[in-house]
């Protein structure tokens, strides 16, 4: 595989990468990871029965990103003589890795975890975006397969011109029993929680601007922000300035036994997002048997939060549709029991062991020649 994060995990595709190739490698698959290095970061590491090959990185706009010679990746799938490789990041990595590949004949699939929206967040790449996209679109239609964790998203990437045959995988949501977690200490008013990176795709000053409408109603309220990234400073002025701060809580970046914590204590799970593919930590929140608010601009919404049954869907250019949301989920305890008991129903979809089963299928069809999407 080659991912720009895995170990320690820093975002949803990391943590995802974790999950899988630690599956895989359970069952007796031989994995190996081209990854980037951190400082005081071992060059070859075995992780959980996976191999890490850390690779020369730089860190840019707040993302590592390794940045291998072609040499390197020759030398590293020469002596690793894999079957086949998976994408997860779209990268000079990938680049590099696909050329070696394709030259050495290798069958090669992606997941398409991230659009061009999401890569070009920072200002001074969206005069890029057109090109980026463009790209992606390129290289996926070099390889044998794309994997898609949303079906919605599969018809998406269509349009844009992806014409190599889509299989669509959820995401893995990997916790223990939610019975075995100990809550993190909490206030007692109704609390609700955001877990994710702080950047402009996540439409946070929506929802601060909600929180403080239902404030009004539920003056006891409390929002945790779970997460770090470039618009922190500007969030906590935000709060300032809308005189909530007292009420929002800056958790910063949690590792992952530490945010199921923080699961288990919350009331209510909000997923603002403009732009995101599946939505990894919504569908975690509701295998702690959460309700969970997600908006419309999530391409997978309507896939993961059956509205008015497990949680809502919310317009984004309206706070006030969030407002009243959280307002009825503070207020009625039955309904959140209820909706909570419905997502976690729903959760038991993303076993881990569902979704190894499901590319280990992907894997035999590839490497037999049989990329029929479905």
């Amino acid at each position: 595989m080659t991912s720009d994060d895995v170990h320690p995990a820093a975002t949803g595709v990391g943590i995802h990468v974790q999950h899988i190739s630690r599956e895989l490698a359970k069952r007796g698959h031989r994995v190996s990871i081209l990854t980037t290095r951190r400082a005081g970061e071992p060059e070859q590491e075995t992780w959980e029965g996976v191999r890490l090959y850390r690779l020369f990185t730089l860190k840019v706009y707040g993302f590592y990103q390794a940045l291998p010679s072609s040499a390197t990746v020759r030398r590293i799938l020469a002596e690793e003589r894999p079957d086949l490789l998976h994408h997860h990041y779209c990268g000079v990595l990938m680049e590099r890795a696909c050329a070696v590949a394709e030259a050495l004949g290798l069958p090669q699939i992606s997941t398409y975890h991230f659009s061009a929206d999401v890569l070009t967040q920072p200002l001074p790449m969206r005069p890029f975006r057109g090109v980026i996209r463009k790209q992606i679109v390129d290289y996926n239609n070099r390889f044998d397969l794309v994997i898609v964790p949303s079906k919605n998203l599969a018809s998406r990437i269509a349009r844009d011109g992806v014409r190599t045959p889509v299989r669509y995988i959820t995401n893995p949501v990997v916790f223990g029993d939610p019975g075995d977690i100990v809550p993190a200490v909490r206030e007692r008013g109704f609390t609700v929680l955001y877990a994710g990176r702080l950047g402009p795709e996540k439409n946070l000053p929506y929802l601060l601007e909600a929180f403080r409408g239902m404030l009004r109603a539920v003056p006891d309220a409390v929002l945790w922000l779970a997460g770090q990234g470039p618009m922190q400073e500007a969030l906590q002025r935000q709060c300032e300035k809308l005189r909530i701060a007292v009420r929002v809580k800056m958790l910063g970046f949690l590792d992952h036994p530490t945010l199921a914590r923080y699961y288990a204590a919350c009331d209510a799970f909000v997923l603002p997002s403009l732009i995101e593919t599946q939505g990894m930590v919504a569908m975690e929140a509701m295998w702690f048997g959460k309700p969970v608010v997600v908006t419309d601009q999530i391409v997978s919404a309507a896939e993961i939060v059956e509205h008015g049954i497990s949680g809502y869907i919310v317009d984004p250019s309206s706070a006030e549709d969030l407002t009243a949301r959280l307002t009825t989920l503070a207020t009625d305890p039955a309904l959140r029991d209820r909706m909570g008991g419905v997502g976690r129903q729903r959760a038991q979809a993303y076993r881990p062991e569902s979704v190894a089963d499901a590319l280990e299928e992907v894997y035999r069809d590839v490497l037999a020649g049989c990329t029929r999407g479905t």
